[in-house]
């Protein structure tokens, strides 16, 4: 592969006239947790099996840029090794401190319990990832660190689970104690995190509330273990669980902002930023047309800061791979097989090497089976992915065929439970161009033109709308359709 440009659309962000629109990031960063440190912002959002969790950093809360990786890789557990075996699982909501001179992530899942990592500097290099407490079931684990140093850290749970606090070590590694239950479920709150203002504790979540109601709610309490009045302070807006997330920064003009994700059919999850503050010892989130009410999230509003200007690209939107690292943008559906790649065997060009599929079948991070497939890419090694960004964006990458070998397969794909890709497989000598989509459990395939005699190949996806399209040229200037009305779904969490 010598080349890949990723064009994304301009309809939302900073804009030309002072504002910006929502979402901010339009891209599956779901789940995402900014820290406010000094003059900068950094946010971490979940990446579940793909390897790693991202850094983004912004210096107006508005344009984030990808600056670093937690991890490349889960080593505390084998399965992360195999494609198909920790689908769904990995990193879910993380959250990001500092404290004593180093940033801390904490994060988990429903299987693996709490893992954690810290660095001096926030673009690394960050300590291997330990897993330091083994549990079932547990979710969204943020920090907090009280006046008079106890460390503390709150949890939900998955599903229908109650809010825990935990004692935890003032270096953030240790759980202490089994953990004093501060709300039982009626259901979940999610996405929590604990601010102290005024004389009071506010534990902000994601939840349902009493009724039922969904949104953003705090928690208000003169006791760091209650007993919490209950405020709902934004509605929902979006599909599934939103407004999840979170984050509170306080500005030296004493305007405050928070960071949510909203759920997008077709799109996963992506940032919303929201201004935000206080009133009466009370927290407000968004519109609020009348005290005490909810606000709702905004489409357009005023950048925080003066400096902020039209969009800064998120990622590289070209890539000509002639680097000795990887553009931070890419991530394996795996720990990678070091073996099986190289941006240096043949500098300018990344090199992806043929390996046989994983033959067992895994569990995803809802317990549901995996089951293994024949000729299937979610079992391939080394599947290298990024996130769609944008309403609209087009992928467009040129591949060199010319070593390819009988059974072999090379190409572009969308990647989730539903998948589909349009490449090259060799058959008897015989090259042919070919697109696999597999959507509810369908496999459909629909075969090219045969491309024996080409060197190199040029391939393209389009998304627009939550569709997507698939595409082949030559030459790299008209390009041919072979598939169209790819339907995106947001399965395992992710939507690439």
């Amino acid at each position: 592969m010598n080349l890949f440009t990723h064009l994304p659309s301009k309809d939302w962000g900073a804009q030309a006239d002072g504002t910006y629109l929502n979402p901010v990031l339009w891209s599956d960063y779901n789940n995402p947790f900014f820290l406010q440190h000094e003059d900068d912002f950094y946010m971490v959002s979940a990446s579940h099996h793909f390897m790693g969790m991202p850094v983004l950093h912004s210096r107006d809360l508005v344009n984030w840029k990808i600056i670093a990786r937690i991890y490349s890789s889960l080593d505390y557990d084998a399965k992360y090794n195999h494609p198909g075996q920790g689908y769904q699982q990995g990193s879910w909501a993380p959250s990001l401190a500092y404290h004593d001179g180093k940033f801390i992530v904490h994060c988990g899942n429903s299987v693996d319990g709490l893992f954690a990592s810290t660095a001096s500097d926030i673009k690394g290099p960050w300590e291997p990832v330990r897993l330091i407490h083994k549990a079932n079931h547990w979710e969204d684990p943020c920090p907090f660190w009280d006046d008079d140093g106890q460390a503390y850290l709150i949890h939900s749970g998955f599903g229908p689970s109650p809010l825990v606090i935990h004692k935890m070590s003032s270096n953030g590694m240790h759980i202490l104690d089994e953990g004093f239950t501060i709300r039982e479920t009626y259901p979940s709150v999610h996405n929590p995190f604990i601010l102290k203002r005024y004389g009071y504790y506010y534990i902000f979540g994601m939840g349902h509330g009493q009724h039922d109601i969904r949104g953003e709610y705090v928690y208000r309490s003169k006791s760091i273990y209650g007993p919490f009045e209950e405020r709902r302070i934004l509605t929902a807006g979006g599909e599934g669980c939103s407004p999840g997330g979170g984050g509170w920064a306080e500005l030296p003009d004493g305007s405050c902002w928070f960071i949510h994700h909203v759920g997008f059919a077709g799109y996963g999850r992506v940032p919303f930023l929201e201004p935000a503050g206080w009133s009466n010892a009370w927290p407000w989130i968004g519109k609020v047309d009348a005290e005490n009410e909810p606000g709702a999230v905004v489409g357009r509003c005023a950048v925080p800061f003066a400096r902020s200007t039209p969009r800064t690209p998120v990622l590289n939107e070209l890539d000509d791979f002639n680097s000795v690292s990887l553009n931070l943008a890419w991530r394996w559906n795996h720990n990678p097989a070091s073996a099986l790649w190289s941006l240096t065997d043949r500098p300018g060009y990344l090199r992806l090497k043929a390996d046989t599929l994983e033959k067992g079948a895994g569990e995803d991070g809802l317990h549901q089976k995996v089951p293994a497939e024949d000729d299937s890419i979610l079992f391939a090694r080394n599947v290298l992915s990024q996130l769609i960004l944008g309403n609209s964006c087009t992928g467009t990458t040129l591949v060199d065929i010319s070593k390819m070998e009988d059974g072999q397969r090379a190409g572009l794909c969308y990647f989730n439970k539903s998948y589909a890709w349009i490449g090259v497989i060799q058959e008897n000598g015989i090259r042919s161009l070919a697109v696999y989509a597999k959507s509810g459990g369908k496999l459909v395939k629909r075969a090219g033109p045969e491309v024996s005699g080409q060197k190199h190949l040029y391939l393209r996806g389009t998304a627009k709308h939550g569709i997507g399209a698939l595409y082949y040229s030559f030459e790299g200037e008209s390009f041919v359709q072979l598939m169209a009305d790819i339907v995106f779904r947001t399965e395992w969490f992710e939507h690439l």
